[in-house]
């Protein structure tokens, strides 16, 4: 039994490209789905099974652990074996799946600084996930973000406007250095983005925070 599992491992890990993070979390689901396993004892020795395999194709280096969980398989070039970029990890855990599907944003700092609102680089960058659902925020330390919970679940359809409902929260949080603000967010990210103001006033309102509204209707006069 454990050689059609290696079978199956293999096959989905060799759908990755080198220098692209592998999560244990996707290669169980996709074993028990070939599978249709759904027992939970069954579930226990598959489990056992596939950690058998992962380590081995790490002793036989065709893939490499990133952190606990998180596999890649190494590239290289002339200076060596590449790392793993961090930011890929990030994107595909709390920002957007494979499948195009957006879990997550970028706030704080790192996006003000992104659309040019302050010259400031944070340390770490905040980012507002439906992946995480502690109360109080979370640093992974290894990665060098902060995770936070969000109010609203986010979706392809909602990201933006909730980014912006941020913005304009953060405005007197963060030191603004460039004195175009009203009109960078207007111009650059309302318009750009092709927000609807009907839909922005409609977030805004499942926040529960006035103070975003009234920040709002000045931004639009």
């Amino acid at each position: 039994m454990e050689k059609n599992y290696n079978k199956i491992v293999i096959e989905y890990i060799d759908k990755y490209l080198c220098d692209e993070p592998i999560f244990l979390e996707e290669i169980r689901n996709y074993v028990v789905h070939k599978t249709n396993i759904k027992n939970k004892k069954e579930l226990d020795k598959v489990y056992a099974n596939i950690n058998v395999i992962i380590n081995r194709m790490n002793s036989e280096k065709k893939i490499k652990t990133y952190s606990k969980g998180i596999y890649y398989k190494p590239t290289n070039n002339i200076l060596g074996e590449m790392p793993l970029d961090k930011t890929k990890i990030i994107n595909k855990k709390y920002l957007k799946n494979n499948n195009g599907k957006i879990n997550g944003y970028i706030t704080g700092e790192k996006l003000f600084n992104q659309l040019g609102l302050t010259t400031q680089i944070p340390n770490t960058t905040i980012i507002v996930t439906n992946n995480y659902n502690r109360k109080d925020d979370y640093k992974v330390e290894y990665l060098n973000i902060i995770l936070r919970k969000s109010k609203i679940k986010i979706t392809n359809e909602n990201y933006q406007y909730l980014q912006l409902i941020d913005i304009l929260a953060n405005k007197d949080k963060i030191n603004i250095e460039n004195k175009k603000y009203n009109e960078i967010i207007y111009n650059e990210y309302i318009i750009k983005n092709k927000l609807d103001f009907e839909k922005i006033i409609k977030y805004a309102r499942e926040t529960k925070n006035k103070k975003i509204l009234e920040k709002l209707f000045i931004l639009a006069k």
